[in-house]
């Protein structure tokens, strides 16, 4: 899957968005997040799904939402940061959620705590949207 080059920086700066809280993660420790698949639809056109090596985007990704601080990654060491505009919890307090705006378009990123499972949602523009799979670890950055 190759996407537009416009819409590789909404991905990148949205996949930057994850988890903390529960019992296994503190509200504001570190975490460190694998994207593993991407999915691109354009409006009136079938959605492409594919690696984040296909797709050119961070592989990798470093929270710290004591900062509301997320730095993404790519495959050839390529860094991005950015910051996280607003983190809230649903009523039970089992998802974090993040968003954000960037030029162009926003984004929105949900991870369950009790999994790491983290699903990310762009919005670029009229006409594209992502939506980003991946999976969160505190405890892999732990010494």
């Amino acid at each position: 899957m190759k996407l537009n080059n416009k819409y590789l920086v909404f991905i990148q700066l949205s996949t930057m968005f994850f988890l903390s809280g529960g019992n296994v993660w503190a509200a504001e420790a570190p975490m460190i997040c694998a994207v593993t698949q991407a999915i691109a639809c354009q409006k009136g056109e079938d959605c492409q799904s594919g690696s984040t090596t296909a797709s050119e985007m961070p592989v990798l990704l470093r929270i710290n939402p004591g900062k509301n601080e997320i730095v993404s990654k790519k495959e050839n060491g390529e860094k991005k940061t950015s910051t996280i505009k607003q983190t809230t919890m649903d009523d039970a307090g089992r998802f974090v959620i993040y968003q954000g705006v960037e030029p162009g378009g926003a984004w929105s990123t949900v991870i369950d705590k009790t999994t790491g499972s983290m699903t990310i949602s762009v919005a670029a523009g009229e006409n594209d949207a992502f939506i980003i799979y991946g999976t969160c670890s505190v405890s892999l950055l732990k010494p």
